[in-house]
């Protein structure tokens, strides 16, 4: 209560607008799931699953005070040196159904670019993620989640059987990823395809080999299935290491978005940007707060 509080009277005081016509830098912002309108679902994780009319409000916001453009075009302005200020671009991570369904309509309506990054193998089965799954929330503490993620390598199978969890049934159907019919048509449409690997597991954890397959493999599997070569890449669970980042720019990608907090600025490495992560609980002061830079935590909140 008392966070919201502070972020609204920041926003009373016009300081976000201020700093964000003060900074020579561009904005990444972070999203995953979009539910259907009306729809109160809460299901999975709560930081993912983002009510329609709360995106819908964001957007529009942005779109009167940003010039929105392409991820693709933010990145070759950065390799170009050109300015980064008052610039946007919106990203996607897990291509969950809800951005093709809900999502991207409403961006096309308003002529704003955005990009999803597919997980290679889910389009195909369509299961759910291992986050959504209703009994994972009383045992996701962070140390748990931590453990996951560096011993189990953030692999779903793994993290399930150590739970003693072996199907999604319960898991409704607009938290689950997007199939291949849903992301090609977009392509076709305008939607930029890019990877978030092939499994979705720690890639920092990983040997050469299945590193490889996580980060070129994928790429091949979404080109034959979407019809499009993506170039750029997400790290899975924003997890990176210089190890990790050399083998995405070895691999022929223009850049790479991490979950670390941050705006992007000249001189920024176009294979570790920083997104702002946007949680579906977030209020509007504090969405505008964090997209001009002012989330102290660097995190959710």
């Amino acid at each position: 209560m008392l966070r919201t509080a502070c972020y609204a009277g920041l926003v009373a005081l016009g300081i976000p607008s201020l700093v964000r016509r003060m900074r020579a830098a561009g904005v990444l912002l972070c999203y995953h799931n979009v539910l259907p309108p009306r729809n109160a679902t809460a299901a999975g994780d709560v930081g993912v699953h983002l009510q329609f009319e709360r995106f819908a409000e964001q957007i529009r916001w942005l779109a009167r005070r940003y010039a929105v453009v392409a991820l693709r075009e933010f990145v070759e302005r950065l390799h170009a040196g050109r300015s980064l200020r008052g610039i946007a671009a919106l990203t996607f991570d897990d291509a969950y159904d809800g951005v093709f369904q809900h999502a991207w309509p409403l961006l096309s309506e308003l002529g704003l670019p955005a990009t999803v990054f597919v997980v290679a193998e889910r389009p195909e089965r369509q299961d759910a993620f291992w986050w959504d799954y209703p009994d994972i929330a009383p045992s996701a503490t962070p140390a748990s989640r931590e453990r996951w993620l560096r011993e189990l390598k953030g692999d779903a199978s793994a993290i399930l059987s150590a739970l003693s969890l072996r199907n999604s049934t319960q898991v409704p159907s607009s938290h689950r990823p997007a199939g291949w019919d849903a992301i090609a048509a977009a392509a076709t449409a305008g939607l930029e395809i890019g990877v978030h690997s092939a499994t979705h597991r720690t890639l920092t954890q990983l040997g050469d080999g299945e590193l490889e397959h996580e980060i070129v493999a994928s790429r091949e599997t979404i080109r034959a299935r979407a019809g499009v070569v993506p170039t750029l890449f997400a790290y899975p669970y924003g997890v990176w290491d210089t190890r990790v980042r050399d083998a995405v720019s070895a691999a022929g990608y223009r850049g790479a978005v991490t979950l670390d907090y941050g705006l992007v600025g000249a001189g920024a490495d176009p294979w570790a940007l920083r997104r702002v992560n946007i949680p579906a609980g977030i209020t509007l002061p504090a969405f505008e707060a964090w997209v001009a830079g002012l989330n102290p935590r660097g995190g959710r909140g």
